[in-house]
């Protein structure tokens, strides 16, 4: 059994959120492509929803975003703990850099010394060491 779009009467291929779930939304009706593409070029953006839904979580104390570099996840999901090993790579971080080595002889020389970084898998960047840096 085959639904129809809502709007047009065409074979429908989605099924849209009349109110986004980024902002409470539950019910759905179905729409073809056509008209689905229609609804979200005039009322709706990726930027715009993530925003939001990023805000209602955050309101419903949720945590959102990556877990910096210094810090874990606690269990409750939310907190961030101290890492003290890693705390400890970002005051030897600061120092490099006041020592006058550039981002990568600092990515080079982590890397070399086999320093794990926050997944603990691949190598050091410039651009990681740089955000380290600015928020330290």
């Amino acid at each position: 059994m085959s639904e129809f779009c809502f709007e047009c009467g065409l074979d429908a291929t989605a099924r849209h959120h009349v109110v986004p779930q980024s902002r409470g939304g539950t019910k759905t009706v179905p729409l073809c492509d056509r008209c689905h593409g229609k609804v979200h070029e005039r009322s709706m953006n990726t930027k715009t929803l993530t925003t939001e839904a990023m805000a209602r979580k955050k309101a419903q104390g949720q945590r959102v975003g990556t877990v910096p570099f210094g810090y874990d996840l606690a269990g409750d999901g939310i907190t961030l703990v101290e890492n003290h090993s890693e705390k400890r790579v970002i005051e030897r971080i600061k120092a490099m850099a006041q020592d006058g080595m550039t981002l990568r002889e600092i990515c080079d020389r982590l890397n070399s010394d086999g320093v794990p970084t926050k997944k603990r898998q691949g190598q050091w960047k410039h651009t990681t060491v740089w955000r380290i840096l600015k928020l330290a």
